[in-house]
């Protein structure tokens, strides 16, 4: 599978105080509600789908960017990198301001919405079909991502938006990293897996159910736990700001 350069890597966050942790999840949810909701309930009066299918090599990096909007990731078995998204909007007009941008680049795919003129509104709802040996990286700034069946290295990034991943067996050199800003974080892997964890929440929970996993409270608020599952080859990292975190097995 990949290696730390692919989707990971790069420093662990700084500590941040509960302030300023209350401050980021309020800005966050002001991203939100401009945006449209996570899940496209404001401004959705128009809709528009767009289908793209690009071929990909072999463990390809798939890189995903969206604004507003939901996006489902998952592995299957053939070559290919298919994008169904639906575009949604108040009005036509608002749906011409921003494009699906899908195209081959080193080493891999992207999958950009981009906006002309800047942000009016509206977003994107992704479901994309990546070969089960590929990497990703997602960054949402206002809505969910659901990851499954993806054996390569995860890096997710929101602002507000929970994560759901199931990631399977991680081992060898693999990384997982997911961070959101203001939302939950789930992810669901194999007993049988080999991996360092780290987790930290600002002003949240967290929790697990595999064995050689601990936790601790930070500032009344905030947790901070880890451990060593198996070998402990792979890497394993899940940050909140705001939000609780589960590690579960499958």
């Amino acid at each position: 599978m990949g290696g730390n350069d692919r989707a990971g890597g790069g420093e662990a966050p700084p500590m941040i105080s509960a302030r300023s942790a209350r401050r980021s999840a309020i800005l966050a949810l002001v991203a939100l509600s401009s945006a449209g909701g996570c899940s496209g309930e404001f401004g959705d009066r128009v809709r528009e789908q767009v289908h793209r299918a690009i071929a990909a090599g072999p463990s390809p990096l798939v890189r995903v960017e969206n604004v507003a909007g939901t996006v489902r990731v998952e592995g299957w078995s053939r070559p290919i990198v298919d994008v169904d998204a639906t575009k949604y909007g108040h009005d036509a007009a608002e749906l011409r301001d921003f494009t699906v941008d899908v195209r081959r680049e080193a080493g891999g795919v992207s999958v950009v919405t981009r906006y002309s003129g800047g942000m009016r509104g509206g977003g994107v709802r992704y479901r994309i079909s990546v070969p089960a040996d590929a990497s990703v990286r997602i960054s949402n700034i206002a809505g969910t991502v659901d990851l499954a069946g993806v054996g390569g290295d995860v890096a997710v990034a929101t602002q507000a938006g929970a994560i759901t991943a199931d990631l399977g067996r991680v081992t060898g050199n693999r990384s997982i990293d997911l961070r959101a800003t203001t939302g939950a974080v789930t992810l669901s892997i194999s007993p049988q897996s080999d991996a360092r964890v780290t987790a930290s929440s600002t002003v949240g929970a967290f929790g697990s159910d595999l064995p050689g996993i601990s936790q601790q409270r930070e500032n009344i608020v905030g947790v901070r736990g880890g451990g060593t599952i198996g070998a402990g080859s792979a890497r394993i990292r899940l940050t909140t700001t705001t939000g609780a975190i589960a590690l579960h097995q499958l």
